[in-house]
């Protein structure tokens, strides 16, 4: 184990991982210590994070040390998406281990004289979906599947029994903590302003529409994570594996993290911080209320849409892709062309007309696109459960 840490510390002071992701893998190598030495066991299918740990090393040293050929960039990506998804496979076979047939069974709890203001969920595994109701109080719909089970008596005391809903005056609290259970939660709040929402998934994707809320803060192992239609001041959204779509949604400060899939946001956010490792990135701003964006992809490309009333300026970078701008409207450009790094600098010519967008965005593979749109929203699909995400 000590080796493995050490190679997570040379990850670090190499920059191919941040402080932040290398203190979770090495909580993930404390808490998994058997699969750090399954090389032993099979070094070709079941290297665990001993195999992850070369193959994000050897990937970051090369990327980060010269600027590849055509056909290499092609290979090193391929070989990347390959390991990712491998890499990610690896992790849902340890810690899932559902086998047989389960007992399924619904379950409801309902709380009608309370009117929460802050919200806290959490499931091993399970989607959770939130939505408004015009209904008293809190109401959580509960689709449950207990594996080992002999019946649905002892299935429906094990849920009992391993989950918690509490709600009390502005607070509401729902938790499943058993692995062995998969529980797909739909929970119904009063269509009213909250004013914090914290939810943590392990396997699951989670979804909310047409809340509004000061600040929701999202956290997934591995699971998609959709919001639409709300108005969220602070926003802070992870998944290990699975894409981040926001569309009309407004707020002050989102901060969206992907190691393995797309971010997408369609919106008004002031300040907007923006990370896949491996995933495209798609950012359009539908207002002159941007003021800052920052994009990091390792293999993915980046494009921004922005009005083309609202003055930019800004950087964008790139190892092996192109970067492209706006044929028109942009004055100042200074480009570099350098061994390991390509970068353009901009700026919009109405920059001194009042408001302005500052513009950072960096891949190392992928290709950086900047251009103009409108500021007319996109008015809301008709149907959205059915062509939510759709294309994405």
């Amino acid at each position: 184990m000590s080796e493995e840490k050490l190679r997570i510390l040379k990850m670090l002071e190499s920059g191919i991982i941040s402080a932040d992701e290398a203190v979770k893998l090495i909580e993930a190598l404390e808490k998994n210590p058997a699969s750090a030495g399954a090389s032993t066991k099979s070094t070709d299918s079941s290297k665990g994070f001993a195999g992850i740990f070369e193959e994000l090393e050897k990937i970051g040293q090369k990327i980060a040390g010269h600027r590849p050929t055509s056909d290499t960039v092609h290979q090193s990506k391929d070989k990347l998406f390959e390991f990712m998804q491998t890499a990610m496979q690896r992790v849902k076979d340890i810690d899932l281990p559902f086998m047989g047939k389960g007992t399924e069974f619904a379950h409801e709890f309902h709380e009608e004289n309370v009117m929460p203001r802050r919200m806290k969920i959490e499931t091993a595994n399970g989607a959770v979906t939130i939505r408004p109701w015009e209904g008293k109080g809190v109401k959580v719909e509960c689709r449950v599947k207990v594996y080992g089970a002999g019946s649905e008596e002892e299935a429906r005391e094990s849920f009992l029994k391993n989950s918690i809903f509490y709600a009390r005056e502005e607070k509401l609290s729902f938790s499943v903590g058993l692995k062995l259970m998969k529980t797909d939660v739909t929970l119904y709040v009063p269509s009213k302003d909250l004013e914090d929402i914290s939810v943590k998934l392990f396997n699951g994707s989670f979804d909310m529409r047409d809340i509004n809320s000061e600040k929701l803060d999202v956290r997934a192992a591995n699971g998609k994570i959709e919001l639409k239609s709300g108005q969220i001041k602070t926003l802070d959204m992870e998944t290990g594996n699975g894409p981040i779509r926001l569309i009309d949604c407004q707020g002050e400060h989102a901060e969206l993290n992907s190691f393995n899939g797309a971010i997408h946001i369609v919106g008004t956010y002031r300040f907007s911080d923006l990370k896949s490792f491996n995933g495209n990135v798609l950012y359009d701003a539908k207002s002159d209320q941007a003021e800052a964006v920052k994009v990091e992809s390792m293999t993915g490309n980046i494009e921004l849409y922005v009005p083309k009333e609202l003055p930019v300026k800004g950087e964008i970078r790139t190892t092996a892709g192109r970067l492209q701008l706006p044929e028109t409207g942009m004055t100042n450009v200074v480009e570099k062309d350098e061994r390991i790094q390509k970068s353009l600098k901009f700026e919009s010519d109405n920059l001194n007309e009042g408001r302005q967008l500052v513009i950072d965005a960096e891949t190392k593979t992928g290709s950086v696109t900047l251009r103009a749109s409108s500021l007319r929203q996109t008015p809301p699909t008709t149907d959205p459960d059915e062509t939510f995400g759709a294309g994405i």
